[in-house]
Parts: structure tokens; C-alpha cells; sequence
């Protein structure tokens, strides 16, 4: 069973507690699904990847591949989610964490001996790379187009693709040698992607 991502890591409360806490999980995201907030299910879905290969991650058996087939299965959903979305910063960033947890996907389906299974998760993350960047192109706030940009270059470095990474870098940096003068309000970045603000947090 999913355990709620927001509340999971608290080591007190009795266990009748925590089973009510996982079981708020699914009742979330029912109620996201009838009130038709498919930005708050697409949040609820990569929780609950996230839950499903941090479980997959602790119990550390090679022959039993299921909770990661179930997180596949959940950023499929989130996907879908997203693709239903308005324009929106939020949802910009929700397919950042879909890309960066399809990464870790990749290498969750590594670590289990699963080469497959890696390479097509492998394939599907480059290709949310690109799409990522692109999306970034359209939103009018430069200081977010930049950030995502670097996010998507900084997964296709982990994938050894060197040169789309620095294609995109280099996208991202003309965009701010573009930019008027006037827009003062676009953030300061660091030096290298390596130091970009973390996605949102999953505890």
C-alpha cells in the first residue's frame, strides 16, 4: 500500500494512524478525479511513483519487478494528467518531477538486473526531455523557461547525451542575452546545472 507521501516520514502516532494516512492517498486522488483537477492528480500520481520505487528501493529484490511495472504504470497516468492541463508555472514543474522520475525509473530497473526495461525507460526520459524544453519555450516567464531548460539539459547529461545537453544550455543562456533590459526580475542563475534549484521535495 502507498503510504502518503507528505506524512510518511513522521515516526510518531499509533498504527490505526497510519493506516488512515494510507488510505488518504487514493481517497486524494478520487476526489482530484471527480472534482476534475488534473493538476492535483498529476501531483498525487508522481507521489505515488515516488512512494512505489522508494518501496521497490527497500526492499532491494531483484526477482520481483512489481511496484516498479506499478510506477511506470503511475507516471503513465500523471502524464495523461498533464497533458490535460491549462498552460501553467505549476505544471511546467509537475513535467520536470514526471521527467526526473522517469530517470530514477530508469535506474531503479539498473539496480534490479532489468536491462530492457532500463533502456526503454531510458528512451521514454530523453524523449521527456526534449518535449520538457519545448513546453518551457511558450511559458512568458524567462526566469522559469531558463530554469527548465537547464532541468532538461541537466537528465539528458545523466543519459550520456552530452551534446543535447549542451545544445540546450546554450538555448538557455541566449534566451537571458535576449532578454530586454528592462526585465530586472529575471533570477540570477548559478554558474552550472548542477546547482539549479532541487525539484520539489518527496519525503
Amino acid at each position: 500500500m502507498f503510504r502518503d507521501p507528505h506524512t510518511s516520514g513522521s515516526t510518531t502516532g499509533t498504527s490505526a494512524d497510519r493506516d488512515r494516512t494510507d488510505a488518504s492517498w487514493p481517497q486524494r486522488l478520487e476526489r482530484a478525479r471527480q472534482e476534475r483537477n488534473h493538476r492535483e492528480m498529476a501531483r498525487l500520481l508522481l507521489d505515488g511513483a515516488h512512494a512505489a520505487m522508494a518501496e521497490s528501493d527497500a526492499e532491494g529484490d531483484s526477482s520481483d519487478g512489481e511496484r516498479l511495472e506499478r510506477a511506470q504504470w503511475l507516471l503513465t497516468r500523471a502524464q495523461r494528467s498533464l497533458d490535460a492541463c491549462s498552460p501553467h508555472a505549476d505544471s511546467l514543474t509537475l513535467l520536470c518531477e514526471r521527467m526526473e522520475l522517469q530517470r530514477r525509473l530508469s535506474q531503479c530497473w539498473a539496480q534490479l538486473g532489468h536491462p530492457g526495461r532500463r533502456h526503454v525507460a531510458r528512451e521514454l526520459t530523453r524523449d521527456l526531455a526534449f518535449d520538457v524544453a519545448r513546453r518551457a519555450e511558450r511559458t512568458p516567464d524567462l526566469g522559469l523557461r531558463v530554469v527548465v531548460i537547464l532541468r532538461a539539459a541537466e537528465v539528458l547529461d545523466t543519459l550520456g547525451d552530452q551534446s543535447d545537453a549542451h545544445a540546450l544550455r546554450v538555448r538557455a543562456f541566449h534566451r537571458l542575452d535576449d532578454r530586454p533590459a528592462a526585465h530586472t526580475a529575471v533570477p540570477a542563475l548559478p554558474p552550472t546545472a548542477t546547482t539549479l534549484p532541487a525539484p520539489r521535495a518527496y519525503q
